[in-house]
């Protein structure tokens, strides 16, 4: 997201983590602060969280992707990106089908997204880039390697990043109000999904719930899933999860019948609100209940992204919040 206050103030970046057992209003464990001095206008933009539980933070202000532990609140640079400004979203790419006797050899390979914020609410035009970040297969603690995959000059602002069928991603364009399929061998890309004023996160729930594209309206407040097709190309009108909900980035667990629930970053609120759906078609909004409140410990914060846990000792969520000075 690009945020609309000149100065997000006291620079601290936070990790934390809330567990889902109990998703209650209480007090979540802050794990890891970003060291040393931080400029003005400095966050975490997203999150991903490796298999090895290991968390992947792109930094909003900064090429940078840091890797943070939160089983020892250690965290550290790991990779800066030659080439970006700011870092937007990421996601972990589905693996080609390969021979069972060879599914150890697939490599652990994000796809992250960059462009150039000169100053608030302001971006470079033709600035879009996508990236892969490599794991190298023979070891899980080695350093990633960094690919330009695609540069996007007619592109907007690319915001959120998912999944989708093995060897593709979605891409969100804030700006351009469109969906981006991208084919991760060749760069190529497709339009299938375009007039979505005010997109921010993205997801999209793989098989057996292939057919549905769920995101977030920070204009309007609502986050929506859209029935697609294969190509992600909508083959009806989208439904309303959650309305009059401030929105940034979410995270989503489905079941058989596509009934679930969302976890979403409220933004200045500074809250995680849980939002039940039911199965498609949904009858309307879901129930709503805050799961987390004053995250920043301040009473003034912004919360940006949410993310599941991915090892038993870390079943719950992540969620990456930036303090704000009160006085601003």
């Amino acid at each position: 997201m690009k945020y609309s206050r000149q100065s997000l103030r006291s620079h601290l970046l936070l990790l934390l983590s809330s567990p889902l057992p109990a998703l209650a209003l209480s007090t979540p464990t802050t794990i890891f602060t970003l060291p040393g001095p931080v400029a003005p206008a400095s966050w975490f933009e997203n999150l991903a969280v490796r298999p090895n539980g290991l968390i992947l933070a792109t930094r909003g202000d900064a090429p940078e992707i840091w890797q943070i532990d939160p089983a020892t609140g250690q965290g550290a640079l790991l990779v800066s990106v030659a080439g970006a400004f700011n870092l937007t979203g990421i996601a972990e790419v589905m693996p080609p089908h390969r021979h069972p006797k060879h599914r150890s050899c697939a490599a652990e390979t994000y796809v992250f997204g960059s462009a150039h914020i000169p100053a608030p609410l302001q971006v470079e035009p033709a600035s879009a880039k996508v990236w892969t970040l490599q794991f190298p297969t023979t070891t899980t603690t080695g350093i990633p390697s960094v690919s330009l995959l695609a540069a996007m000059p007619t592109a907007g602002f690319i915001n959120g990043i998912t999944a989708w069928s093995r060897g593709r991603v979605l891409l969100s364009d804030t700006e351009a109000e469109a969906v981006y399929l991208m084919d991760v061998a060749t760069g190529s890309y497709s339009t299938p999904l375009t007039g979505l004023a005010g997109i921010n996160g993205i997801k999209a729930t793989t098989k057996p719930w292939l057919g549905y594209v769920y995101r977030a309206d920070h204009a309007s407040q609502t986050l929506s899933r859209i029935p697609v097709d294969d190509d992600a190309v909508a083959t009806g009108p989208a439904e309303v999860l959650a309305a009059g909900q401030a929105i940034d980035d979410f995270t989503i667990v489905v079941d058989g019948d596509g009934a679930g629930k969302a976890y979403i970053g409220a933004m200045f609120e500074n809250q995680v609100v849980e939002v039940g759906f039911g199965a498609a078609p949904s009858s309307g909004p879901g129930a709503r209940r805050v799961v987390a409140e004053n995250l920043s410990g301040t009473g003034t914060g912004l919360v940006t992204v949410v993310a599941f846990g991915r090892q038993a000792q870390d079943a719950g969520l992540f969620a990456s919040i930036v303090r704000l000075d009160p006085s601003e």
